[in-house]
């Protein structure tokens, strides 16, 4: 059968792809940040929910490495992978030289029993393969092919949480209870030191049997290890000031003052996670005229709103992507985008036969533009934002009234079932716009006022010619199309404004370069600087010693 290749052979040292000095700088012991908070409890088990940060990404690796700055897939214990004609199987060739800590050979066995692992128990499906109509997995020589119902091309990104674990050590012990995985057979570049675990910290050491290679042509990483040291909100500041850690995944309100105490070292990059927006109930007057909700968009200034936030977070531009996506929205950004300009936003309320009463706020019919706007009880930087919003509504003539409510009952439910008529929300955006757009926009999760409508899709919003596209793009493996599809998802979400994007929620990465170089940056957004899973391994590998 005919394949579509997407992908070549390549090199999977994505940790030097990037130029170092000729001779890599070894050693050193990286200071980090465990994800939980105070007391450790060991747990490498990467099927339970309960495990640490460390255990996948720097014990345990999966099939591709999905990266979530740019939304591209890259080799990692499959070496290249191709799609049959129909587009139905995916077929993986799995590296041949990847051993684990202990020195025995990675198998295609153990990629089929780490896969056929969902088949049978969901809560053993990491990746949700099977939940995304997985029907068979089968091997021949180093090739394992997945089999799926339907056409879909962005179940890739789910091998990308695919883990791999050696069958002779899980098929003997129930993979999704066993707490005796002290110290893991794995193939990740890292692997416990003996004896340095409490419920303090725990030391990770260089895997001597690491299949991928740095510059100088020994196993990677360049680094001697990792030392995870817990620590809390309220200390991290303090020990992040006194160098103690390399480092951290943290929230720092003062952060500018550990920038000021060493401005050659100390540093950090918050980028953009989940989005938060301004939701309009497109399903209740006034919000089902675009008219209106285009001059509510004109009333909101993004940059304003996180100026006043601390630390400040990434403001949003009107197509609601990424920085990172932002060649997608070029060309909706020329037809439709909506910048802050009071008088503009009152004339287009006063064309659809709004007027100002004896308050100052526009009603048309007796109705004014008069409403609750909910926030989450207790979310400090939230309500902040909200009242900066209400301050700007003001200036147009609505009436904004900030609304506490409890997450996520009635807050959450009562959005989902199209209760409210204006809120501060958010979505998930994952990995790529797809994933944003489908979660947010798609019909297939829309509900009428009155009824649930899926986690996400709560504006009551929805379009054909999204739909059209959204579904094109599960078809199209070529990158470049999947690019033009979703150019026309955010044309027709800009033209129809269903909300306002306000800001993304920051992803917290300070750290600091007094002992270690090659960190991602702002202008070098390489990888996505989080401690869970694999994001962060393309970081452990390729930072050296300073």
């Amino acid at each position: 059968m005919k394949k579509r290749v997407l992908m070549a052979f390549a090199l999977c040292a994505l940790a030097v792809a990037l130029t170092f000095g000729q001779t890599p700088k070894r050693g050193g012991i990286l200071r980090m940040t465990p994800a939980k908070q105070g007391v450790l409890v060991q747990n490498f088990n990467p099927f339970s929910p309960a495990s640490l940060e460390s255990t996948v990404g720097c014990f345990y690796e999966t099939l591709i490495y999905f990266n979530f700055v740019d939304g591209s897939a890259n080799p990692w214990l499959a070496e290249k992978w191709s799609w049959s004609k129909d587009l139905k199987t995916i077929t993986f060739t799995i590296r041949s030289d990847v051993k684990y800590n202990d020195g025995s050979a990675m198998t295609v066995e153990d990629v089929l029993y780490s896969s056929l692992l969902g088949k049978e128990n969901k809560a053993l499906d990491l990746s949700g393969l099977w939940s995304e109509g997985l029907q068979t997995v089968t091997a021949s020589g180093r090739d394992v092919s997945f089999t799926f119902a339907e056409v879909n091309v962005t179940t890739l990104e789910k091998f990308g949480a695919l883990v791999v674990v050696p069958k002779p050590v899980w098929s003997k012990v129930d993979p999704l209870t066993w707490t005796g995985n002290l110290s893991p057979v794995s193939t990740g570049p890292f692997m416990l030191e003996a004896g340095s675990f409490n419920e303090q910290s725990y030391k990770l050491v260089r895997n001597p049997y690491y299949w991928q290679k740095g510059k100088d042509g020994k196993p990677l990483p360049y680094i001697d290890g990792i030392q995870y040291v817990s620590t809390t909100n309220e200390q991290v500041g303090f020990k992040l000031l006194a160098g103690e850690y390399d480092w951290a995944g943290y929230s720092l309100p003062n952060i500018e003052d550990y920038v000021k105490a060493d401005p050659e070292h100390n540093k950090y990059w918050f980028p953009e996670g989940n989005l938060v927006f301004l939701y309009m109930n497109n399903l209740r007057a006034p919000f089902d005229n675009v008219a209106v909700r285009k001059a509510i968009a004109g009333a909101i200034s993004q940059r304003d709103i996180t100026r006043k936030m601390s630390p400040s977070p990434a403001p949003a531009a009107m197509s609601a992507v990424k920085s990172t996506f932002s060649d997608i929205a070029r060309g909706a950004t020329a037809k439709y985008d909506i910048k802050r300009d009071v008088s503009k936003a009152k004339k287009a309320l006063e064309a659809q036969g709004y007027r100002l009463n004896s308050k100052g706020v526009y009603e048309k019919a007796g109705q004014a533009l008069s409403f609750k706007l909910y926030v989450p009880t207790g979310w400090t930087d939230w309500v902040g934002a909200a009242e900066t919003v209400a301050g700007q509504l003001k200036e147009i003539g609505v009436e904004a009234t900030i609304t506490q409510a409890a997450w996520p009952d009635p807050y959450q439910y009562a959005l989902e079932k199209g209760d409210w008529d204006l809120a501060i929300s958010f979505i998930s955006v994952g990995s790529t716009p797809h994933t944003q757009f489908t979660r947010w926009l798609h019909s297939s999760r829309f509900a009428p006022l009155g009824e649930k409508a899926l986690t996400f899709s709560n504006m009551r919003y929805k379009s054909e010619t999204v739909d059209k596209a959204l579904d094109a793009y599960r078809s199209e493996p070529n990158p470049a199309r999947q690019k033009q599809y979703m150019a026309t998802v955010v044309e027709q979400f800009m033209k129809d404004t269903p909300c306002v994007p306000l800001f993304f929620n920051p992803t917290w990465f300070i750290y600091s370069t007094r002992n270690f170089t090659g960190f991602p940056s702002p202008a070098d957004p390489y990888a996505w600087p989080i401690v869970n899973g694999m994001q962060k391994t393309p970081i452990l590998l390729r930072l050296q010693k300073r």
